[in-house]
């Protein structure tokens, strides 16, 4: 009976099969360390990078090149866009109320909403004549938006039967920063000057509108 007689491998065998796994091994290594910046733009396909393959919130604005984002890549589909439309209000009347040094509220309060933060802007027209012979008066009218009052405007009245002019006219102007929510826009007038000033407001026009800041 015939024995197989094993071959003990050459050192030069040897050391081409050790060559070959640590170049193989090298290889494998490489696939998977790859060096900081080797892989670009042109190293990955189109598509290639998913929203799948991305962990959440691992790009933000510091990642983003200027300009890189444009109109045409965004999906608008999944945006909330905020209503940013001009909202406004207004109202007047020929009220013929009386008023004395105690500030009264003139005609109705307009109620103006907004959704999102706004600029709301008032603008009032206030006709009054003088109640007092032989004095003349102040008419000082203002406006408020949510309780926070604007600029006071005054004119004179001359005293009742004494002089050609009794009549005053202001135009106050109001203007608040406010968020999202109903808003409350006032006109408030007061007669001053003399021991007991008094003025009939004949006429009264109060707007309002809330703008983009």
């Amino acid at each position: 009976m015939s024995r197989v007689r094993l071959r003990v491998p050459s050192p030069a065998l040897v050391v081409s099969v050790v060559a070959l796994i640590l170049a193989l091994g090298g290889t494998s290594y490489a696939a998977f360390s790859l060096p900081n910046g080797s892989v670009g733009t042109k190293q990955l396909k189109n598509k290639a990078v998913t929203n799948a393959k991305l962990a959440p919130n691992s790009v933000g604005t510091a990642n983003i090149k200027n300009g890189a984002v444009t109109a045409s890549k965004i999906n608008t589909s999944g945006l909330t866009v905020p209503n940013d439309q001009t909202a406004s209000n207004f109202t007047q009347g020929s009220p013929n109320q009386t008023i004395t040094a105690t500030t009264a509220t003139i005609g109705s309060p307009i109620q103006i909403t907004t959704t999102v933060s706004k600029r709301v802007i008032a603008s009032a027209a206030v006709h009054a004549v003088n109640g007092v012979a032989g004095t003349g008066v102040y008419l000082v009218c203002r406006i408020t938006i949510d309780g926070n009052s604007g600029v006071n405007d005054t004119d004179y009245a001359s005293p009742a039967g004494g002089f050609t002019i009794v009549d005053a006219s202001v135009s106050p102007l109001a203007s608040a920063v406010v968020g999202a929510g109903t808003h409350t826009v006032t006109l408030l007038c007061s007669a001053a000057g003399g021991g007991a000033p008094q003025a009939r407001v004949v006429d009264d026009a109060l707007a309002t509108w809330a703008v983009s800041q």
